[in-house]
């Protein structure tokens, strides 16, 4: 009986083994179920559907970098920065630009057909640098004068050019003023134009502005960019929505300005 009795003890004993060890799978089943899955499967947003967008509103810039961080839903970017070479915005060509958005939420099922559809926005700016070079080739391209040279100091520029009459070159001077008004265009004011020495009058003048202003426009944009600053520089222009001017780097090369 003695021998009986030990062999239903150990007996009794393997079941409850078994038995807990059954409870514990099923609560380990049960709470990995419930448990938060790895970061890596949560759904966020995917980087590499950026660059087509960016390279269109851009005008397909020769050198293109985006540097993105993903929030944690789809559509959703903490931060966008993005650096180009040679875009081309409004049929100008710019030589670098630099854009940031902040706390972006966009729209995933335009991003999945190539277009960009800002929902919610918690900060932007955007910095350009063009060289004079690529402002009197604009200029040359609206037919407003050939062999086109510019000078400038701050946001007044000299145009200075000629102008076929009756199949004789005259000199053509022009001054003017790119005005910023906090809002997403960039206009240029003429104060004056000479042919030959002589002015030109002010209704042709006017119907002149017409034809380009403004200049640049960012209210088509998915970003409405505000332009608070435009001055020129020792080989160019500097357009900003940046308001410090400790930010206007004319030597930053490709590495962004402060304050973005």
């Amino acid at each position: 009986m003695a021998r009986h009795g030990v062999i239903e003890t150990r007996s009794t004993g393997v079941h409850r083994v078994l038995a807990a060890a059954i409870v514990i799978a099923a609560v380990a089943s049960a709470w990995s179920g419930l448990a938060p899955r790895p970061a890596a499967a949560l759904p966020v947003a995917d980087t590499g559907v950026l660059r087509p967008v960016f390279a269109r509103l851009l005008g397909h810039p020769s050198v293109l970098r985006i540097d993105a961080v993903p929030d944690l839903y789809r559509g959703g970017y903490a931060r966008i920065s993005v650096y180009a070479e040679n875009a081309s915005v409004d049929r100008i060509r710019i030589d670098q630009t630099w854009i940031r958005l902040t706390g972006a939420s966009l729209d995933p099922s335009k991003l999945r057909h190539g277009a960009l559809r800002v929902l919610s926005l918690r900060g932007s700016a955007v910095y350009t640098r063009v060289s004079r070079a690529n402002v009197e080739d604009y200029l040359d391209r609206l037919g407003l004068a050939k062999h086109i040279k510019v000078t400038g100091a701050g946001q007044s520029i000299i145009v200075q050019g000629t102008v076929s009459r009756q199949g004789v070159d005259l000199p053509l001077r022009l001054q003017g003023v790119f005005a910023v008004k906090d809002t997403p265009e960039l206009f240029f004011h003429i104060e004056r134009i000479t042919v030959n020495s002589m002015p030109v009058p002010t209704l042709q003048i006017d119907q002149l502005e017409r034809r380009f202003n403004p200049v640049l426009d960012f209210r088509k944009w998915p970003v409405q960019f505000p332009i608070r600053v435009f001055r020129a520089t020792a080989d160019g222009f500097v357009l900003s929505s940046l308001t410090d001017a400790t930010s206007l780097c004319d030597g930053c090369g490709s590495t962004a300005p402060r304050g973005l």
